[in-house]
């Protein structure tokens, strides 16, 4: 009987969970990261996660910086899940649905501003829909420090919002809200190629028993500064809250960032003599 229970809770939670959610900057999974994207640089993403039974939808994102000071920034954006499969609220009664749509935010100070071993620090909101079904408004702060090793940062997370079920375990007795957020990241790999600027190698954590707890890996291929590839796989610490009672989805996340400022002037021409 249990295991029946489990099955159909796995089945509603489908309807919720598979909405993912908005990610302000992030590492590859959580948010522990105090980067923050600089000002007026859109940055274009698209993330997926799959495995051979279930996925996510696709995550279409768009954040930028928008304050202009070096020691004090912040960013905001938003995100769009293709195909969306919840309730089907509509937005400014077009055909375009509610749950598609999520926004985030994102204040901070980086790494240095006010003496050489200041950390980062930084704290917003992510998942904020636009109806109940996704409205999970995750509330996260995170502390983060580079050193010759590579760059760590720590944080926690909690979920002022969202239905029960995300946030419950497979027997539906213990919610839990919040938890813990971490990464390692080693330091970069600079290959300096035609087409391949530089690598390195990340993880992530974020605990909880609940359906955004899990812990992930893998590599980042930068193929300039502005262009890049993560990838890695993703276990997740509670499956029940998982599309297809999934275990594991591995994840492609292509990053883009388009600076409008003025293209570098060519270096100048040496004189004829």
């Amino acid at each position: 009987m249990k295991k029946i229970v489990r099955v159909l809770a796995a089945c509603a939670i489908a309807l919720t969970a598979q909405s993912a959610w908005a990610t302000p900057s992030t590492l590859f999974w959580t948010p522990a990261t105090t980067y923050i994207q600089p000002f007026l640089v859109p940055h274009v993403g698209m993330d997926v996660y799959f495995n051979d039974k279930a996925n996510y939808p696709i995550d279409l994102g768009l954040t930028m910086g928008v304050l202009p000071w070096e020691k004090f920034q912040a960013e905001v954006g938003l995100d769009f899940f293709f195909p969306y499969w919840g309730p089907q609220q509509l937005v400014f009664n077009t055909s375009f649905p509610a749950g598609a749509l999520q926004l985030n935010a994102k204040v901070g100070t980086p790494e240095g501003s006010f003496a050489e071993w200041s950390p980062g620090i930084s704290g917003g909101i992510y998942g904020v829909g636009v109806n109940q079904a996704t409205q999970f408004a995750i509330l996260h702060a995170e502390v983060g420090k580079t050193f010759f090793f590579g760059n760590i940062t720590v944080g926690g997370y909690y979920g002022a919002g969202g239905v029960g079920a995300l946030w419950t375990d497979a027997d539906g007795a213990s919610v839990t809200r919040g938890g813990f957020i971490g990464s390692y990241t080693t330091p970069d790999i600079v290959l300096d190629l035609k087409g391949l600027n530089k690598i390195n190698f990340f993880t992530d954590i974020q605990t909880g028993n609940n359906a955004f707890s899990a812990v992930a890996g893998g590599i980042g291929i930068y193929f300039t500064p502005s262009i890049d590839l993560l990838t890695g796989p993703v276990f997740f610490l509670n499956k029940y809250t998982q599309p297809g009672l999934s275990t594991m989805m591995w994840s492609v996340q292509l990053d883009i960032d388009i600076d409008f400022g003025a293209a570098p002037k060519p270096p100048a021409e040496p004189a004829k003599t």
